[in-house]
């Protein structure tokens, strides 16, 4: 009767490590599927923010051309000093 009731508790305890990790393979399984609906929703997200973000950048590009600025091009101006006067 001892072993027989030693079996049935081993018995039991391997049932209750499957039913864990049933449990546990179960929950991984609904956090996998939640977090690739989040990384779906990231996706979508980033693409739209990098959509909104080229039509803003080609609208500030058309609206502004650059003016051409002439004193670019000159080099600047060097300091004269004025001769000496010699008196006669």
């Amino acid at each position: 009767m001892e072993t027989l009731k030693k079996a049935w508790n081993w018995l039991l305890g391997k049932t209750t490590v499957d039913e864990k990790i049933k449990e546990t393979i179960t929950e991984v399984k609904k956090e996998i599927s939640e977090v690739k609906a989040a990384v779906k929703e990231v996706k979508v997200a980033v693409k739209k923010a990098i959509k909104e973000t080229s039509d803003v950048v080609d609208v500030i590009q058309k609206a502004a051309p650059k003016k051409k600025r002439y004193y670019a091009n000159k080099k600047p101006a060097t300091k004269v000093e004025p001769k000496a006067v010699v008196k006669k």
